[in-house]
């Protein structure tokens, strides 16, 4: 090979390998320049312009009441929590549990504070409340309803609200988990929670929970507590939509009622209480005068007795299927009760003693 040849190879590789090093340079700086966008569009600048947007329609809220301790005293209470306007007219949605106990209620948002607000409407068993101010001439911003039923788990959320009196603290977040169940003293959610990691802390209560569009999808309402991190829970705003009219219009929401109180039946409790004849189901101890149980002739307990501690009434019918759906506890029978609507008719697979009957109830509404 001649000088001139190999001085050409020579060259032919370094411009090679220049090619090569000037495109990994570039894909480089590419990744690098989309990483940062991706980064500043995630966690930056649409966060920050989603808090823009809906401040001023979220809320502070202080609560003044009063609580009795067990000796009987009362002692006034002071509580804060978070809402948030659904509509022009001044009508605020938050949690039952912020104002549950209030004697007086301030609302502050914008440049407005300590406005005094009524309550119009509340539903303990989903844990929401509308609240009332006057708009009396000041700027009101609704937020916008989204739809919590196309939610995927591992989407990006903000969460607004004011955790300790921090007002108007953002946290950022996705959605952990769906489908979860929480059972409260007066609230019962039956696998539809939605689990968040974004901050969730006393006074974010009532607060929403945002989608990346600026669209309400849930309503912060607990965390777990001890020693749980990044564990918070919100009503998904779907329910939440649904009973809000009857809210505003009856002050509370109209629930289908069947009018029983009753045990879970489980075998080793059958073996216990002597029952032979049915080993799963729902043992009913009390029906309520008058109720839709009363009218379809479902019959109560009539005996007592007491075993490792804990009293029985014995002898009534026992209910195992729900329009032909399995029932085996009472938190399974009011699932699915609260799926029908006062005037509805259902059918109850009911044993008493040997005999199996199916009973048509015509659910009335919850007194």
């Amino acid at each position: 090979m001649t000088f001139l040849k190999l001085r050409k190879y020579i060259f032919l590789i370094l411009f090679f390998c220049f090619l090569t090093a000037s495109a990994c340079v570039l894909f480089i700086k590419r990744s690098s320049a989309d990483n940062y966008n991706y980064n500043e569009s995630g966690s930056g600048s649409i966060v920050e312009r989603l808090f823009n947007e809906l401040k001023p329609g979220v809320v502070h809220i202080e609560v003044l009441g009063y609580a009795r301790l067990k000796n009987g005293a009362i002692m006034p209470e002071e509580d804060i929590g978070t809402g948030f306007f659904i509509n022009k007219n001044g009508d605020i949605l938050t949690n039952f549990h912020v104002i549950g106990n209030a004697g007086k209620i301030y609302v502050s948002f914008l440049k407005y504070k300590d406005i005094r607000a009524s309550i119009i409407g509340t539903d303990p068993m989903s844990d929401i409340a509308v609240i009332h101010i006057n708009p009396g001439g000041r700027t009101i911003t609704p937020l916008t309803m989204g739809d919590s039923a196309g939610l995927r788990v591992g989407e990006r959320v903000v969460a607004v609200g004011n955790p300790y009196n921090l007002y108007q603290t953002v946290t950022t977040g996705i959605i952990s988990g769906l489908k979860r169940s929480l059972f409260f003293p007066s609230a019962r959610f039956y696998g539809n929670i939605i689990q968040t990691d974004a901050a969730i802390n006393p006074g974010n209560s009532g607060g929403p929970l945002v989608d990346y569009n600026g669209h309400v999808i849930g309503i912060n309402t607990a965390k777990l507590a001890n020693n749980a991190q990044n564990i918070g829970f919100a009503i998904p705003i779907n329910l939440a939509k649904r009973n809000i009219p009857e809210l505003i219009k009856y002050g509370r929401v109209i629930r289908p009622w069947l009018g029983i109180e009753a045990i879970k039946l489980t075998e080793s409790l059958s073996t216990l209480l002597g029952i032979k004849y049915v080993t799963k189901g729902l043992l009913i101890e009390k029906v309520f005068p008058d109720s839709p149980a009363y009218k379809a002739g479902l019959v109560a307990g009539n005996r007592l007795i007491a075993m490792k501690n804990i009293n029985y009434i014995i002898g009534g019918d026992i209910v195992t299927r729900f329009n032909n759906k399995k029932v085996n506890s009472f938190s399974r029978l009011e699932e699915l009760i609260s799926t029908f609507l006062p005037g509805q008719i259902i059918i109850l697979k009911v044993h008493r003693g040997r005999t199996v009957k199916f009973v048509k109830v015509r659910l009335s509404r919850m007194p």
